[in-house]
């Protein structure tokens, strides 16, 4: 999971800054670039930003493995 988390940093920061690590050939950096710049990605992209911005949803147990009625019952 730490790999997976600090290759997504990685890729984001690539992203972002527009110019590919020594690492990845020319040949997959020129294809990464046509798939971010595809509409479904932005669409995507987007979608997922706002999930994560949001207030609602089923995400917003954050206890723990407490369960809603002991997090009542302390507070």
């Amino acid at each position: 999971m730490r790999a997976a988390k600090r290759l997504r940093e990685i890729m984001h920061g690539i992203r972002n800054k527009g110019a590919p690590h020594g690492w990845i050939r020319e040949d997959l950096w020129a294809r990464l670039v046509e798939f971010w710049q595809q509409e479904d990605f932005k669409k995507l992209k987007q979608v997922n930003k706002r999930n994560r911005i949001s207030s609602t949803g089923g995400s917003l147990h954050t206890g723990g493995s407490t369960t809603y009625e002991a997090t009542r019952e302390r507070m």
